[in-house]
């Protein structure tokens, strides 16, 4: 009797196991495909695309760089990263803070001096927390975001500069 009873017991509780997990899903909706491309960012911040930037290669003293243009869709920075086997490595200089929209021949001053010729990549990053601050250092500091471009990729591009 004791058997019954216990076998009767654990098929109740399997059925109201079961019943919450088919809750659950049946109240979960599927947002509309263009709200599917809305990322956590954007979700809790500024949008952070359709970014973009462009420049030309330059002759430098090593100390500044100048971006053709840039746009953003929220206020941001340009941060140069350098250069990490042809990808964007650890930041390097940043812009003061842009307004959202269109921006034309930005000078960034470099943290310290590039001393040599080579890459570096210019990347717009959207001022997340909307305090003017510049606030990417990763790995210990990335409450600023990168901007993204009409793809959803990080809007980035590189710039060879040649010191003298």
């Amino acid at each position: 009797m004791k058997n019954r009873y216990l076998i009767a017991v654990l098929a109740v509780l399997a059925m109201v196991v079961a019943a919450c997990d088919g809750a659950s899903e049946e109240t979960t909706t599927s947002a509309p495909a263009a709200e599917a491309t809305t990322t956590v960012a954007e979700a809790e911040g500024p949008p952070t695309g359709p970014s973009a930037l462009s420049a030309d290669p330059q002759d430098s003293d090593g100390s500044t760089i100048v971006i053709a243009s840039v746009t953003l869709p929220a206020p941001g920075f340009i941060a140069i990263h350098g250069d990490a086997d042809g990808s964007p490595g650890p930041v390097v200089g940043h812009s003061d803070l842009l307004p959202a929209g269109d921006s034309t021949d930005v000078t960034v001053t470099l943290d310290e001096p590039l001393t040599e010729s080579g890459t570096v990549h210019p990347m717009v990053h959207i001022d997340f927390n909307d305090n003017g601050e510049y606030e990417f250092f990763p790995p210990d500091e990335t409450t600023d975001v990168p901007g993204v471009d009409d793809a959803g990729d990080v809007a980035v591009i590189p710039v060879e500069m040649t010191v003298g």
